[in-house]
């Protein structure tokens, strides 16, 4: 018999709403609590302590999108339940059947419990936008109506676009099975599946080569997890605070928004494609489309080769410098019995070992990308960037003694800093089969992003590298070319920015490590004098470090007391700047500070810093500067 409807029955998007009535009801309650309830609550709560003003009833609903972030992962998991309960009738062979045999066209079917499912997560949010309008009508005063309640709207708004990507992208997956169960767990892992792969093949890589190492999540993982790219997109914070105090407030990034709502669209037109071409008979099959089948049994032997294989390698390694072996034999291993748990899933059968061959070739596959990464076939482990081609760099290199302000910590665009760093990490790739097989007198480490002028960005992490004492004047060798970084007093000059402070406000100084005789310990002295005597301490710092006493730093620590090497006693300086105008992220605002914190190690050659320090009687009779390891 011809449908007489072509994309859409009244009657049964009725009785699917009727019948999964719990499901939207308690979705609808659980909003009413959160917002019009709540903001009845809190004006009957201030209404009862005569509080209530119209500032606080507009701030209260003005924050209302802040709602948001829970909102996104509450619209994640509702958009699985509504699949589920929508298409419920695909996974049974009666349901199927009785619901195939209506009069209706496939895509009639489709659409009218796709728009059962999406009315249930929409409307329950409209009828709560509604009465929390009502509820702002009332108690709001009618001036402030322009600046408390268009929040309702963007909350609206945010959180049907976020349930029409979750939901549609629900009913795509539920087209790909007919395992009832097997949804929900389609639907997380793909969720997460960019986010998890990328962790686990930065993980092995770690394994593999010397130094790798990933900072930062791709742009194209955060785009392919919505969960977390929607959640931060939807962050509701102070996007700008005019100098009155006047506060504007906004999301993060509403165009994802909008672009994932449009992303659900396609999902719901893929979605019906898929359905028009899905058999009936494949009601409880772990895969119902027969062309995924060889996608999933594959997809699962990868997935258990990465994650069980490092996650093994990382239980049986322990402490262990060189765990290849360990990590290869459990790839291999954990991708054969991913590959037959698949298969077995999908013959509902244990007698899968006719399908050796499959497995096989699973295995050839990984063994190869193992041989790759062993091997080192494309340079992964040995690349070194032309500093010609660095725009950027972030770095932190462990070296060098004392530990003050002068350690290498920087972001910089100066290209004498970059080469310096590119030669060290140069030096490090060279020395890398030293690393765990010979003691080295000391050790350092570095960590560096490069961003390179194609707009890509490689990162390093190196620990515990060997240094030597007998080759820091031996050019060319990593323990030289730390040194020459150390003794380089231009970039001394630079890494404590001595030029950057004018304009500041000295706030504080205190005088660090020094230790108590009495008490035999170490102590920080906080310097009571007026600004301007610490001002002076401030000049006569920066005297003796023009006249090269001071900022000084050696590779190894002294040879006579390498067990208070790390106690130099040093001042920390402490700056505030008052901004006029600061930009984080669109915040602009007249109110906040900038500080920074200056640590200056200190030694006897300081003449400078050591006359004022006597002048002014520090650190006192009861402490001794230089520890000599003798007092009791």
């Amino acid at each position: 018999m011809a449908s007489g409807t072509s994309f859409f029955n009244r009657a049964l998007c009725r009785k699917t709403l009727a019948r999964f009535w719990p499901l939207w009801t308690l979705w609808g309650i659980l909003w009413m609590l959160l917002i019009p309830f709540h903001q009845l609550s809190r004006y009957f709560d201030w209404t009862s302590r005569g509080e209530p003003s119209a500032d606080s009833l507009v701030q209260s609903f003005a924050n209302i999108p802040g709602l948001l972030d829970f909102g996104v992962w509450a619209a994640a998991l509702m958009g699985v339940l509504a699949a589920m309960a929508v298409f419920s009738y695909l996974y049974s062979s009666r349901s199927a059947c009785m619901m195939h045999a209506l009069p209706l066209r496939r895509e009639g079917l489709f659409f009218t419990q796709y728009l059962a499912g999406l009315s249930m997560m929409i409307l329950p949010l409209v009828v709560v936008a509604l009465a929390g309008l009502a509820v702002g009508l009332t108690v709001v005063p009618p001036l402030r109506w322009g600046q408390a309640l268009p929040a309702l709207g963007v909350w609206l708004a945010c959180m049907s676009g976020v349930s029409l990507f979750f939901f549609s992208f629900a009913c795509f997956c539920a087209m790909f099975t007919g395992h009832l169960l097997a949804l929900p767990v389609f639907y997380a892992i793909l969720n997460w599946l960019a986010m998890v792969i990328s962790f686990l093949v930065t993980a092995l890589m770690e394994q593999f080569f010397y130094g790798y190492g990933a900072n930062n999540v791709p742009a194209w993982v955060e785009f392919l997890t919505p969960l977390s790219l929607l959640t931060q997109a939807c962050s509701w914070d102070i996007r700008n605070v005019y100098a009155d105090g006047e506060m504007v407030w906004g999301l993060a990034a509403p165009q994802f928004v909008a672009l994932y709502a449009g992303i659900g669209v396609v999902f719901a037109l893929l979605a019906v494609w898929v359905y028009k071409g899905r058999h009936v008979e494949s009601a409880g099959d772990v895969v119902s489309v027969p062309l995924m089948r060889p996608v999933f049994k594959y997809g699962v032997a990868l997935c258990a080769g990465l994650c069980l294989g490092v996650v093994t390698t990382t239980i049986l390694s322990g402490n262990s410098e060189d765990a290849t072996g360990i990590l290869v034999t459990s790839v291999l291993l954990w991708t054969a019995a991913g590959y037959f748990a698949a298969e077995m899933l999908l013959k509902k059968s244990f007698r899968v070992w006719k399908a050796w061959k499959g497995c096989a070739a699973s295995a050839a596959v990984m063994a190869f990308l193992c041989a790759v990464c062993v091997f080192d076939l494309f340079g992964v482990e040995t690349r070194v960037p032309d500093p010609d081609r660095v725009i950027s760099m972030e770095a932190d290199a462990g070296m060098g003694y004392p530990g003050d302000s002068g350690r290498l910590t920087l972001t910089t665009s100066d290209r004498g800093i970059i080469e310096q760093v590119t030669a060290l990490h140069q030096a490090m790739v060279n020395e890398r089969e030293r690393v765990g097989t010979e003691a080295g007198d000391d050790y350092i480490s570095l960590r560096v992003t490069y961003r390179l002028e194609n707009g890509s960005t490689l990162s390093r992490q190196y620990y515990s590298v060997p240094v030597f004492r007998d080759e820091i004047d031996r050019e060319g060798t990593l323990t030289w070319q730390a040194d020459q970084i150390l003794q380089d007093r231009t970039l001394a000059e630079q890494l404590y920015g001595f030029d950057g402070y004018e304009g500041w406000r000295l706030t504080e100084v205190d005088l660090c490590d020094v230790y108590q005789v009495r008490e035999g310990f170490w102590d920080s002295i906080y310097l009571e004098q007026s600004t301007a005597d610490l001002l002076q301490l401030w000049e006569a710092v920066r005297q003796d470090f023009r006249e090269g006493t001071l900022g000084n730093h050696s590779l190894f620590p002294p040879e006579d007391g390498e067990s208070t090497a790390d106690l130099w006693p040093s001042l920390q300086f402490y700056w505030e700047k008052p901004m006029e105008r600061e930009d984080y992220q669109g915040l602009t605002t007249a109110a906040s500070q900038e500080r920074e914190t200056v640590s200056i190690a200190l030694n006897p050659q300081a003449e400078h810093t050591m006359a004022w320090l006597e002048a002014n009687g520090l650190p006192g009779s009861e402490y001794q500067l230089f520890w000599d390891g003798t007092a009791e």
